[in-house]
């Protein structure tokens, strides 16, 4: 019998190995089952549907642009994290349509929130209004569980089936699993203020059309250009924009990093909601800081058992680009021996147990059981 989460892995990205390392998961007691999939495996629905109806124990996760394991990343594999007690899964789908309606939609699917501890949440992270669907999410469960999950999907930001559930793999879709057990999480990202505070005067869901009155790219564009000496030019506008996200000013002080992904007009498109009126920094990268960011969100584990998860942002990966393994260094100089696994996401969720539940960008999260969690 488990008393831990178990997390297996490997390297073969195809189906049948998917299948055999969760079989062997099962057999050691897993009562329920995380899948993890990296998204150049190219899996599809006529792949896996019929397994997961069959499966004995409840199932969730998706598919991410890359996944860890030990002290590695990697773009094929499958993780397989076999969870210790049964866990309920609950669904919004559609997240797209105009008419859905997330806080009527979990209404009707979740149960009843006693007992639940912690809530890991996967969402399609191209999917629009995710912010609405957490807002949700947090309405019903507050702040007296902890949440820790992220969003799944591609990074050729083609939308595509994405989540894994018992009904088969799901796109467009918010999946919410209740655990018994309670997590405590580690929450960093590093990024420094450059500029501002600006005023967002103009924009709507994850769009900034203006910034104190003034188109939001001409802004972004002139204080950029004058700290790295290069134009992040409509031409190669990424190359120049992953180091230089906004921090969206929060009421305790916090900043929730936003990452500006395409121009759009005079604007700029982030990922994830800026709301309008509200004050954002732009921040900049150091990958010096960015890597003591990870070995703090490894030493707020402290007490903790079990193995480390983690969601990290998929663009951290793009900013460290080499150095990206001085990240999992520094989790694994913290954890020592302890087992540590994860996504590499397309945006990432969790409230720490002490804030309000967020869709950041650019931020490393990480969760382990609770020294007094129950499994």
């Amino acid at each position: 019998m488990l008393t831990e989460p178990l997390v297996a892995f490997t390297p073969d990205p195809a189906p049948g190995a998917l299948q055999r390392l969760a079989a062997e998961v099962l057999a050691q007691g897993a009562r329920g089952l995380i899948l993890w999939a990296a998204d150049a495996n190219g899996v599809t629905p006529a792949d896996v549907d019929g397994w997961l109806a069959g499966l004995p124990v409840p199932v969730a996760g998706g598919v991410f642009p890359q996944l860890i394991h030990g002290s590695e990343h990697h773009e094929r594999g499958w993780v397989v994290v076999g969870w210790p007690s049964a866990f309920e899964v609950a669904h919004v789908d559609g997240l797209s349509r105009d008419d859905t309606d997330a806080a009527a939609a979990l209404a009707q699917v979740l149960p009843a929130p006693d007992g639940v501890a912690a809530v890991m949440v996967w969402v399609d992270g191209l999917a629009p209004r995710i912010a609405a669907a957490l807002d949700a999410v947090y309405d019903q469960f507050g702040s007296d569980v902890c949440y820790f999950g992220g969003g799944a999907g591609s990074l050729s930001f083609q939308p595509r089936p994405c989540l894994f559930s018992r009904e088969g793999l799901r796109a467009d879709a918010l999946q919410l699993v209740l655990l018994r057990e309670r997590l405590a999480l580690g929450v960093d990202h590093g990024w420094q203020p450059l500029a501002g505070p600006f005023v967002v005067t103009g924009g709507h869901g994850p769009v900034i059309e203006s910034l104190d009155h003034r188109p939001a790219y001409e802004v972004y564009r002139a204080a950029v250009q004058a700290d790295a000496g290069r134009d992040p030019a409509p031409e190669g506008f990424f190359d120049v924009a992953k180091g230089y996200p906004f921090g969206l000013d929060k009421p305790d002080g916090r900043l929730v990093v936003r990452d500006p992904i395409t121009i759009e007009g005079g604007g700029l498109r982030c990922v994830g909601d800026v709301p309008p009126y509200s004050l954002v920094h732009l921040l900049r990268g150091d990958p010096q800081a960015l890597v003591q960011a990870a070995a703090r969100g490894a030493q707020a584990l402290a007490g903790t058992r079990g193995p480390v998860l983690v969601a990290d942002c998929i663009s951290r990966v793009l900013y460290l680009e080499q150095r990206f393994g001085e990240e999992l260094a520094a989790i694994r100089a913290v954890i020592g021996a302890r087992a540590l696994a994860g996504v590499l996401t397309l945006g990432e969720v969790a409230n720490g147990g002490d804030a309000c539940l967020e869709f950041y960008n650019k931020t490393i999260v990480l969760a382990a059981l609770a020294a007094d969690a129950d499994a």
